[in-house]
């Protein structure tokens, strides 16, 4: 079974109210012997509403002494490996952005992840106006090959479907198969430079489809094209949350064929049996 949890969310992202201390204290009552913070930082984000201009921007000197303070918690550290990494959102405009961010504080783990395709958040209605849902979803996965291409500097890919979350699309308009070549070159540039995904069960609370994001076609076909790192992530923002799906997660990747989960410290990558 996965006792590995590598995405989760506190009061340093401006989404949770959760604290800390009261999330290690959830996880280590779960059962989990390694938790890895992943605070969200959506630098120069595109497309608020009125009125949260700044909401995903992280506070990254407060949160990386937080970090220094639990690193040398021995005894914390005795009970349960904490890690401290980030969830970096990426769109074109910003590489070179995240590229000094990613170097500023020494991360154990950053995943990268696509909130938005042309600036456009998915979340809004306003993505889906005036197009087929294929071509937003096909946009999207367009965008994520974009970045794959032209940044290095991330660990696994988040949440890989996330804009069907927010959409009410048919199973057919969401397969694979409309978009196969495109996650084929995402997955070969992923492999090729030693990179993984997530399996989120965040889809699983959240959006339309109450399933793991990404879908497990989409992992199946990871797997086939070679992939071999990747990890389970809750994408907790409340105590409650933590683990969420962790069970399933393992079935289902035990199904496709994966026998180890991968955990990042330092940006390096161990792997654990499920």
């Amino acid at each position: 079974m996965i006792l590995s949890d590598q995405h989760m969310h506190t009061n340093f992202s401006g989404d949770s109210k959760a604290v800390m201390s009261e999330m290690i204290d959830s996880a280590i009552d779960k059962g989990l012997k390694t938790i890895c913070f992943t605070d969200h930082n959506d630098p120069l984000f595109p497309c608020y509403r009125e009125g949260e201009s700044g909401t995903f921007d992280l506070d990254t000197y407060n949160y990386n002494q937080k970090a220094i303070e639990i690193r040398n918690d021995l005894e914390l550290q005795s009970r349960i490996n904490v890690r401290i990494g980030m969830e970096l959102g990426i769109y074109p405009k910003i590489y070179d952005l995240c590229k000094k961010i990613t170097k500023e504080y020494p991360y154990d783990f950053i995943i990268l992840s696509s909130h938005t395709a042309g600036e456009v958040d998915p979340y809004f209605k306003s993505y889906w106006e005036n197009i087929d849902p294929v071509d937003g979803i096909r946009m999207y996965y367009e965008e994520i090959l974009k970045n794959v291409q032209n940044f290095n500097d991330f660990d696994v890919y988040g949440h890989l479907d996330y804009c069907v979350r927010y959409t009410d699309t048919l199973p057919s308009q969401r397969s694979i198969s409309n978009y196969k070549e495109i996650f084929r070159e995402i997955f070969r540039i992923l492999k090729e430079n030693n990179k993984g995904i997530e399996i989120n069960s965040g889809g699983l609370r959240r959006g339309n489809l109450k399933e793991f994001n990404p879908d497990p076609e989409i992992i199946r076909f990871y797997k086939e094209c070679g992939g071999e790192i990747i990890t389970f992530g809750s994408d907790a923002h409340n105590v409650k949350d933590i683990a969420c799906g962790i069970k399933e997660a393992g079935e289902i990747l035990k199904d496709i064929g994966f026998d180890y989960v991968a955990e990042f410290k330092e940006r390096k990558a161990s792997f654990v049996k499920i």
